[in-house]
């Protein structure tokens, strides 16, 4: 069973707008060009920026699916994949750190990092392979994000992600009889990663769900219904993005 609290905000967050794609533009140069817009911002400079995908592949496929709990209609969700940048403007190179269920240049030897990985943004440039994309704006220091990275990567004891990449494995490779890993509480490792990252940093990023059980649904959700919370209760801007969803699983 999944404990969710469910947001009091009446109307949506005005700072998190859908901005569809031009023409034949793929993920990177979407996401370049609302980077400009974010990075232009007043108190922008220096902050941290996320990238949601949501896939069409097998594993992506699974872990919509089993994100539908997260959801009032009990649809699969939009999203797949949650990802830090490791730059904070446009001009920056699309270097990324994420944990992910399908790296592109394999998982290594994932208890080195506690899984966490350098990739590129350029991985998930494909519009077919990854239709739905998202940026975020997090009013969270990245220089903040980097040290605690390099802690995060040394201590399993705070949050194991080793065994949450092999739980979501199991689940998602149809292993056994393994269930879905939110039903106890294991989040999906990209998003449990992040959500470690901002709690440390004092940034409650998910308000409605406990931290170890995040997921890439549970920061859209928050991004879209928690701005209240993060203004009156944490002190901060709401988060800052845009979105652009235009594949959908079920009704």
């Amino acid at each position: 069973m999944l404990n969710i609290i469910a947001s009091t905000a009446r109307e949506l967050n005005p700072e998190f707008v859908r901005e569809p794609r031009k023409g034949n533009e793929n993920n990177v140069t979407w996401v370049q060009r609302h980077l400009e817009t974010l990075a232009g911002e007043d108190g922008a400079k220096g902050m941290s920026y996320l990238v949601l995908v949501g896939g069409k592949q097998k594993s992506y496929f699974h872990t919509r699916v089993a994100q539908g709990h997260m959801r009032n209609d009990m649809s699969p969700s939009h999203w797949s994949h949650v990802a830090l940048l490791q730059g904070s403007g446009p001009t920056d190179k699309g270097a990324l750190w994420e944990i992910s269920l399908e790296p592109a240049e394999g998982f290594g030897y994932p208890p080195s990092d506690n899984a966490v990985e350098e990739a590129h943004l350029s991985n998930y440039s494909s519009k077919n392979m990854y239709p739905n994309i998202a940026v975020m704006q997090l009013p969270v220091k990245l220089s903040d994000m980097r040290k605690t990275i390099l802690q995060f990567k040394k201590q399993r004891v705070d949050l194991d992600c080793v065994e949450l990449l092999l739980l979501w494995l199991g689940y998602v490779w149809g292993v056994g009889r393994a269930d879905n890993p939110l039903f106890d509480g294991y989040g999906i490792p990209s998003a449990a990663f992040i959500e470690a990252l901002c709690s440390a940093n004092g940034y409650d990023l998910t308000p409605g769900l406990e931290s170890r059980a995040s997921c890439p649904e549970a920061i859209w959700q928050a991004a879209r219904w928690w701005h209240e919370f993060q203004i009156n209760q944490q002190g901060a801007v709401p988060i800052r993005g845009m979105w652009h969803t235009e594949h959908y699983l079920g009704t």
